[in-house]
């Protein structure tokens, strides 16, 4: 690009300004600056005349561009650094001047002239004759996906914190559901599955209660789990999110003052398009037809996107939509029990006497289908009349509608009717035996509803050298079942049965034979009852907050701010439940009341011997035959149901400073957060025979501190230093005085609450060296440790209600805990190599994490929910009309069975997943995409201790075709 097409500013014209800096004298050493933040055009000129340094740039890059000002005594580049903060701009230098362009440098699929690296970086030259003839060399970048990574990168180069981010051309490009599938390409970020899609994430190996989910950086409101009443808490669930609303998500891994607190493991801000963002008058649309093999089905997906502004850019309107359907199938083995030997006892003492100390007492196959409908709907509108002033108001609403029909039966492994001879005993586990079995025959049937809805308004001014912004948020998730819950059971005895457990590692099923039943006899076993839920979450929050900042000159300080937020966070749960037994209870059906099994390849993938068909019922014939006058049980009623709210008053102050150590620059940001939660459980207790109204009231004050720094070692080498203290709140539904009781199996259990629970609370430390070795590329290493000083996990303990025992799993504190890891993260663009070659990229992260927590005095053990390893792995290809990617990511195993958590709990076997995508620009602005997702066909493995299964998930692959248009 030559010089006449970039234009020199003055207040006269380019070419008055460009002879004028041609003449201009050395620029001094380091000047005193005083340039109050502001419009960066007007800006601009003070600089050159204050430093002598001559600066170019194309007048569309600095439209709408705002400069938080530079005061003190720096030197010329030093002060257009500080200059340029938070615009998205950078510069190189040409010979006395210095040439801005996008922070997120274009990488050239052509071969590299000679003087690319020269360019790419500020250099001394001589300065340039005043005429057309000198040019400035460019990077540019042809590729979405590559274009994506590099802004990704410029945006991690100048963060103050540790940040990792992935933008629309990212999201939108690749196969995605969601955003958590989207953001396992992040460095240090791995995703937990439900039905094949992603659901939650998980931070440096930290599990999802660790997180903070937020929209435009306003906390969002969370769905909870329906289908099955085991809620998630404060874990935003990612499948109510298409990916096709959101612009972007950036995960901080280190906390900033300005940001909610809650996080241990980071902050994951989600960012939807706004149109003076986008800057032009956009229309996108994209259609997909996905094919998941396992469910048979063909199901849609469309979605649009309408973004407007107005001539002078000072106002702009967005509408983006959204609607998907989704077929699931899964294939499962689940409801596999383990006990220990209890020597108490006098079966203990049998079996103690076999040499087993760990027995199998249930398995339960189990075919899941599910129906999803989603709709998503993003609206943003912004007005900027002037420089000085802007307000965006943004909303946003998705709803998921979701039928659910699972078929399931169970095994029981009855060790008290274990036939002498046949007992197989393996490293103290009973792993294989004849028995006298029942079964359950089991249909449940739902439907759910999921709502979400934000609307925000933001406003900012900017007075003399202050700028006030002003935020109002209101998000509301609404969970509900639309139609009850109904679950069909039939129960009964099956004779001898003989079964013999496999290890996660054979990669095979456990084998169960039954000597005389045949599960698909209609009249094999005696009804049970229906079993009839309602359920509703209603999560709601409502926030206010108000900022200031000013630049300043005190020092290596440069910035000042500060603000207060109050947030007001409201849970309300309840369920009813009704177990229907007149009529029904006792009698044996014919075949008119069942259905054929649906699926003639049930765990068709995987060896093992077990039943794979069984009867059915038909829901529908079994409740016309229920008495509706039955009514459920107030006290179970008020057990299951709480209400819990949070007032939460917090305020900030922060500076960033900009100065130099052993000759190179150093900046960084020091601040300070103190939140005050006064935090409300009420609901009710059982004391055995009765629920009694319970009320918890709870004040606590965290003072948190923050400490980030990045010094510029080199030209392309970054080092980073972080400390602060953290904080995350335990589970809503963990702080609620709740208990339910599960009968429904053969196992009698239960889930309770606990209203005392104190926040997890930590120190922790970061350390990163980032060498940004080329134009888009980096190599990325980073150590981090967490002290945390009090610790929420699972125990388990025996309660008795109405005279009957249950294994209650309920939250408690633990003491001390430490969490320290490594992370480092690979991404070059392959620019230099000959064409056709030059379109090559490869991305690679690895994040290990280590964890050891304190149970008790005499009892230290792995933290729960934390994977040790994980890794992605990304290679792509874009070279004119074509692209292609391929990502494989890995997660090791996650834990449950640790420091007493449940000696039988189930932990999740190490899990790696393939997605690829090939795409064609037909022309320029259409383009066609085929998609797959878990190429490989992996299933999911759950293990007990000593590896022995406990779980099989299998949802097959997803392959898609679609086609994009953006005009």
């Amino acid at each position: 690009m030559t010089f006449k097409t970039w234009t020199l500013w003055s207040t006269a014209s380019a070419a008055v300004l460009m002879s004028a800096t041609t003449a201009m004298a050395a620029p001094a050493p380091k000047p005193a600056l005083a340039i109050p933040a502001g419009d960066l055009a007007t800006a601009l000129p003070a600089f050159s005349r204050a430093t002598g340094l001559q600066v170019l740039a194309d007048p569309v890059l600095l439209a709408g561009k705002r400069t938080p000002g530079v005061r003190g005594e720096v030197d010329a580049e030093q002060g257009l650094n500080q200059l340029l903060r938070g615009t998205g701009l950078t510069y190189v230098r040409n010979g006395g001047a210095a040439v801005l362009r996008p922070a997120a440098q274009k990488i050239s699929t052509a071969p590299a002239p000679a003087r690319r690296a020269e360019a790419a970086a500020p250099v001394a030259a001589a300065e340039p004759a005043a005429d057309d003839s000198a040019t400035v060399e460019e990077i540019v970048v042809t590729g979405g996906f590559a274009n994506s990574l590099a802004r990704a990168l410029a945006d991690k180069r100048k963060a103050a914190n540790v940040v990792d981010a992935i933008s629309a051309e990212d999201i939108g490009k690749f196969p995605s559901n969601n955003i958590a599938e989207a953001l396992q390409r992040v460095p240090g970020v791995a995703i937990t599955r439900d039905r094949g899609e992603g659901l939650f994430v998980r931070v440096r190996g930290l599990g999802p209660n660790f997180q903070i989910v937020t929209l435009n950086g306003r906390s969002a409101a969370v769905n909870e789990n329906m289908r099955d009443s085991g809620q998630s808490g404060r874990q935003f669930r990612f499948d109510t999110l298409p990916s096709e609303l959101v612009a972007g998500v950036e995960v901080g891994k280190t906390p900033l003052a300005s940001l909610d607190e809650g996080a241990i493991g980071g902050v994951v801000d989600i960012k939807t398009f706004r149109p003076l963002n986008l800057g032009k008058n956009t229309i996108a649309a994209s259609a997909t037809a996905s094919h998941p093999q396992l469910a048979g089905a063909t199901d849609p997906r469309v979605s649009g996107l309408l973004s407007w502004v107005n001539e002078d850019k000072s106002f702009g309107a967005l509408l983006a939509l959204v609607y998907d359907q989704r077929t699931l199938r899964q294939d499962r083995v689940t409801g596999v029990s383990w006990s220990y030997t209890d020597t108490s006892t006098t079966l203990g003492k049998s079996l103690a006497a076999q040499g087993i100390n760990l027995y199998p007492t249930a398995i339960r196959p189990t075919l899941e289908r599910e129906d999803r409908e989603r709709k998503g709907l993003v609206f943003s509108a912004q007005y900027r009349p002037t420089d000085a002033t802007e307000i965006t108001f943004d909303a946003s609403y998705t709803h998921l509608d979701d039928h659910y029909d699972e078929l399931t039966y169970s095994v029981d492994q009855t060790v008290s009717t274990l036939v002498p001879g046949s007992v197989v005993v393996r490293d103290g586990t009973l792993v294989g035996g004849t028995v006298t079995s029942t079964s359950q025959i089991g249909r449940e049937v739902s439907d759910l509803a999921h709502d979400n809805l934000m609307l925000a308004i933001n406003g900012k001014q900017r007075i003399g050298e202050w700028t006030f912004s002003g935020d109002a948020a209101y998000a509301r998730a609404y969970s509900e079942t639309s139609k009850p819950i109904t679950r069909t059971r039939l129960l009964g005895a099956i004779g001898q049965t003989t079964f013999n457990m496999s290890k996660v590692d054979d990669d095979v099923l456990p084998s169960v034979t039954l000597a005389t039943a045949n599960l698909s006899n209609p009249s094999l076993l005696p009804f049970r009852r229906i079993e009839w839920r309602t359920n509703d979450s209603l999560d709601l929050e409502k926030a206010i907050q108000a900022d200031a900042e000013r630049p300043v000159a005190l020092g290596s300080f440069t910035r000042v701010a500060f603000g207060v937020k109050f947030r007001e966070r409201e849970r309300t749960y309840n369920r009813a439940d009704i177990n229907f037994t007149t009529n029904l209870a006792g009698k044996y059906f014919d075949a008119s009341y069942f259905e054929a099994f649906p699926a003639g390849d049930f765990l068709g993938e995987v060896g093992g011997s077990l039943p794979r068909t069984w009867v059915m019922p038909d829901p529908a014939k079994f409740w016309a035959l229920a008495d509706k006058t039955q009514k459920g049980t107030a006290r179970a009623d008020q057990r299951n149901s709480y209400f819990v709210s949070e007032e939460i008053l917090a305020g900030y102050g922060l500076t960033d400073m900009d100065t130099q150590l052993f000759g190179r620059p150093l900046r960084g940001q020091l601040g300070v957060r103190v939140a005050q939660t006064k935090q409300v459980s009420a609901g009710h207790a059982d004391n055995g025979s009765a629920a009694i109204p319970v009320r918890y009231e709870k004040t606590y004050t965290d003072v948190l501190p923050t400490a980030n720094f990045a010094m510029d070692i080199t030209d392309t080498l970054q080092a980073r230093f972080a400390a602060a203290k953290v904080i995350t709140r335990p589970s809503l539904a963990d702080l609620a005085p709740r208990l339910t009781l599960n009968s429904s199996g053969t196992v009698l259990t239960a889930v309770g609450g606990n209203p005392q629970l104190q926040p997890f609370e930590a120190w922790q430390y970061d350390a990163t060296l980032e060498w940004y070795f080329a134009p888009g590329s980096a190599l990325v290493a980073g150590a981090f440790y967490k002290d945390i000083t009090t610790f929420v996990y699972s125990q388990k303990t025996n309660i008795v209600v109405d005279g009957q025992t249950y294994q209650l799993t309920s939250p408690t504190n633990g003491g001390q805990a430490s969490i320290k890891g490594v992370e480092l993260a690979y991404q070059h663009l392959f620019k230099n190599l000959p064409a056709p070659f030059d379109g090559l990229g490869f991305l690679a992260n690895y994040t290990y994490t280590d964890t050891e927590a304190t149970y008790s005095p005499t009892l230290k053990d792995e933290m729960v929910n934390v994977a040790k390893n994980s890794f992605n792995l990304t290679g792509f290809y874009e070279k004119d009309r074509i692209a292609a990617r391929a990502s494989y990511s890995w997660v090791d195993d996650v834990l449950q069975d640790v420091g007493g958590a449940g000696l039988s709990a189930l932990n999740d076997a190490a899990f790696g997943s393939l997605d690829a995508s090939i795409s064609y620009k037909i022309t320029d602005n259409i383009t066609a995409a085929l998609e797959g997702q878990n190429l490989t066909d992996a299933a999911q493995w759950q293990f007990v201790k000593g590896g022995w299964f406990g779980g099989y998930t299998h949802y097959g692959r997803t392959v898609s075709f679609g086609l994009r248009a953006k005009f």
